[in-house]
């Protein structure tokens, strides 16, 4: 789902991109990423965080978001650069062949998308083994989140809980997690290595 006019205004503020360039830096810190490796930013926005990455360690990147708006921006961004691909496209349904790529991520995407677990599956899919995969987003109580699901059927709403449960059965390890609450929302990271074939 498309994000809504405000929350586009926000995301793509210059020190919004900064931000969000930044923590992508800082997941990427638990990941021992090489040269030239393959990297996958699902739900990438306007390109930022992408472009910081595929700059910072000489990566072959490709974005892919929903929104046409948000992918001219991320082109526009990258230039003529050759090492950095954007394309409009669904997370649940990847333009790319199995085992495609080394790294994988998700930042602040997977609320957005209701079948979020097909999202998921679909990057566990183009993942290589011993691949790492990065997850950020906002998480949900488990209860909060089944009601919500009940009541807003345009977003997806995962829980901690429903993450790590999903991580663990499709074969992941999991290499660093980090949580913090608030009143009514839960913030959650974690960066995965896929250790097991299907």
């Amino acid at each position: 789902m498309e994000m809504g006019r405000y929350e586009k205004f926000f995301l793509n503020t210059k020190i919004h991109r900064k931000k969000a360039a930044e923590h992508a830096e800082s997941l990427f810190k638990q990941v021992p990423v090489k040269e030239g490796q393959r990297y996958l930013e699902v739900g990438c926005g306007n390109g930022a965080a992408a472009i910081h990455i595929a700059r910072k360690y000489s990566l072959q990147v490709i974005g892919i978001d929903v929104d046409p708006e948000q992918i001219r921006c991320a082109r526009e961004g990258a230039g003529e650069s050759a090492s950095i691909r954007f394309y409009v496209c669904d997370a649940t349904n990847l333009p790319f062949e199995d085992e495609d790529f080394d790294v994988v991520s998700t930042f602040g995407v997977m609320h957005h998308v209701a079948n979020w677990i097909n999202a998921f599956s679909e990057m566990r899919r183009v993942l290589k083994s011993g691949g790492h995969l990065i997850f950020f987003d906002f998480v949900y109580s488990r209860w909060i989140a089944q009601m919500a699901r009940l009541m807003f059927r345009r977003y997806g709403f995962p829980s901690r809980e429903d993450v790590s449960t999903f991580a663990a059965e499709k074969g992941f390890t999991t290499l660093y997690t980090s949580f913090s609450r608030s009143i009514c929302m839960q913030k959650f990271e974690a960066v995965y290595r896929l250790d097991r074939p299907e």
